[in-house]
């Protein structure tokens, strides 16, 4: 028995168990690539299931073209919606206060600190900016954890 002629009559089954077995492993090696054969698998038992004749050879065919369609065109889909999201600011807190106001805390020679909800943090002036204890400034800029700010 040749290869195409025993994959040709395999039960819809086999390949719906290869396409779980496709999207568990997916979920054990996070790679966004074995979801998408194991997609193909899936929509290939539901044609075994309608069309029970379908040689081998064409169910390797279809099995194939469609794991390289649907790869093409998840990690298109996938690379269009990571440009959309907006850029995370989760373990960069300074970076998350652009933006803010915050109140001076002390001044002295373009440095101080400022206050943000009751945190202290060291900041830097614009050139030929000065300040005194309780202005507000506006944060416009983060680097590590000192803030750059303007006043108001």
């Amino acid at each position: 028995m040749d290869f195409f002629t025993w994959v040709g009559d395999l039960s819809g089954w086999y390949w719906l168990a290869l396409g779980i077995l496709f999207v568990a492993l997916e979920m054990l090696i996070p790679s966004f690539v074995l979801v998408w054969p194991g997609l193909a698998a899936i929509i290939v038992a539901a044609l075994v299931a309608l069309l029970p004749d379908i040689s081998g050879e064409w169910l390797v065919s279809i099995f194939a073209s469609l794991s390289i369609a649907l790869i093409y065109i998840g990690r298109n889909v996938a690379r269009r919606l990571r440009k959309s999201e907006p850029a995370s600011t989760l373990n960069s807190r300074a970076e998350g206060m652009i933006g803010r106001q915050a109140k001076v805390v002390s001044f002295e020679n373009g440095q101080g600190k400022i206050t943000i909800s009751g945190v202290q943090w060291p900041a830097v002036w614009q050139a030929g900016e000065s300040a005194t204890e309780g202005n507000i400034v506006v944060i416009t800029a983060a680097k590590g954890v000192n803030l750059t700010v303007k006043n108001l």
